[in-house]
């Protein structure tokens, strides 16, 4: 029951000693439980046992931004899983898949920019079961200013996934429910957005132009990515042993999904790659053993496109690109004029599977780039 002395003073369970307030602007409210408790946007939140007020204060100012902006729905107790031990534990089973090969070093370093986004938004304090649809709905607005839909589907993505992993490895005992307020942007607007970037890929007489303004290897690098769509990583992993000049093949699997990929080689393509390799086999280039026995090789002998992984003083993740690929392509494009924002080596790729596309033939175009198969074309797994 509550003492007639001071205010705000409570009585134990045998109402025989007050306790109060220890100082007069102290912020929080004893409650009959036993704890310090204070009324927040019309809900009661506990901070900590009366016979600790140090405590109880040190862990509201912890919390007290976030309840009185409405962005945390409570107080993370003892053994809740919280906004951190989320991100923590995610990057933990992500970093050992980058270790053992499954996911790119640059797909881990998006995931921890994922992370920190989700940290900045909620705290890190922030109980991940206190999360509504309502916080969801925000936090889907609050990096949409200035990023483009495909952008904002490959966060929100990444939002969801954490949510799920949540609940998959029981660290909670129910999901967190997505409804409509985490959904990706719909694929209308990520076409309206693309048509919006302008032309990302090559018309002939820019392909030609190239052709006649680069080195005997970026040439045959040029062909090979639109004769066979390959990327830029394509082209730097290819294996000299995948080409067969004397028929005219390339039986490369795609290094991205490990999709066999099969294509006839132009007599233009054959050509460029003989040449290529009079070329390099002339500048006698001393091969780094990650190099051996690929088809390019740059002047120093070393790959053509290397990511090296790395961590800054604070332990954030980076990755430092090598791509002397797309350098060679940039200062072709500035050679013959081309100004297209966006457009690099990769547009040829993009011009392969448009052309393509116009022969009405798409099993063929997709067995050629190296597409994954879509589940309900159960034939390709015969073709």
């Amino acid at each position: 029951m509550r003492s007639r002395g001071r205010p705000g003073a409570i009585a134990d369970s045998r109402g025989k000693k007050a306790v109060g307030k220890p100082y007069k602007s102290f912020p929080l409210t004893p409650h009959s439980s036993g704890q310090y408790c204070k009324k927040i946007r019309g809900k009661v939140y506990y901070f900590g046992k009366v016979s600790d007020p140090a405590a109880a204060v040190k862990r509201y100012h912890e919390h007290c931004e976030a309840l009185h902006s409405g962005k945390a729905g409570s107080v993370k107790r003892k053994g809740e899983l919280s906004v951190a031990d989320l991100a923590n534990r995610y990057l933990a089973f992500k970093d050992e898949k980058r270790r053992n090969g499954e996911i790119e070093s640059a797909t881990f370093v998006e995931y921890y920019r994922d992370c920190e986004l989700f940290l900045r938004f909620f705290g890190k304090n922030r109980p991940v079961l206190s999360i509504t649809r309502e916080d969801l709905a925000n936090l889907r607005a609050y990096p949409a200013d200035g990023w483009n839909v495909v952008t904002l589907g490959n966060r929100i993505g990444a939002v969801r996934s954490m949510l799920k992993f949540a609940y998959d490895q029981e660290l909670i005992d129910r999901p967190v429910r997505f409804g409509d307020e985490l959904k990706r942007p719909a694929q209308r607007l990520i076409r309206r957005s693309r048509a919006k970037a302008g032309r990302r890929h090559f018309l002939a007489k820019e392909i030609r132009d190239l052709l006649e303004c680069v080195i005997p290897p970026v040439k045959a690098m040029i062909l090979l990515g639109i004769n066979c769509g390959l990327g830029n990583k394509d082209v730097a992993n290819l294996p000299a042993s995948s080409v067969d000049l004397e028929r005219g093949w390339l039986d490369y699997p795609r290094g991205k999904t490990g999709v066999d990929r099969r294509c006839p080689l132009w007599p233009q393509t054959v050509a460029a790659i003989r040449a290529s390799n009079a070329t390099i086999s002339k500048q006698r280039a001393k091969r780094d053993p990650s190099a051996v026995g690929l088809l390019f090789v740059t002047r120093t002998g070393v790959l053509c496109v290397r990511e090296k992984y790395q961590l800054s003083k604070n332990g954030r993740p980076a990755i430092v690109l090598y791509d002397s690929i797309t350098s060679a392509i940039e200062r072709g494009l500035k050679k013959v004029g081309i100004k297209i924002k966006g457009l690099g080596f990769y547009g040829l790729r993009r011009s392969c599977e448009t052309i393509g596309g116009e022969t009405s033939n798409q099993v063929a175009v997709d067995h050629i780039v190296g597409h994954a198969p879509r589940a309900s074309d159960k034939g390709s797994v015969y073709r």
